[in-house]
């Protein structure tokens, strides 16, 4: 329905959104710290791995069955 498909989107959009800040957080103190910064396409992985990861760890629970299609599309 209709309702699902926008909690599914609502859903996926707060997975990528925290998986991005935390990541971006991360080589802000990666950069501070160890003075070394990744390349963009290292930050793009580990998010893209993070919201994958997050994804089929939560597979059977409702309304995480289709959001791998969602998110890889």
């Amino acid at each position: 329905s209709i309702a699902n498909k926008n909690i599914e989107k609502k859903l996926l959009k707060k997975i990528a959104s925290h998986a991005t800040i935390y990541h971006l957080w991360k080589q802000r103190n990666n950069v501070i710290h160890n003075h070394a910064s990744l390349p963009p396409t290292e930050v793009f992985r580990g998010i893209n791995r993070e919201v994958k990861n997050i994804i089929t760890s939560r597979s059977q629970r409702k309304h995480f069955s289709t959001l791998m299609a969602l998110w890889l599309r």
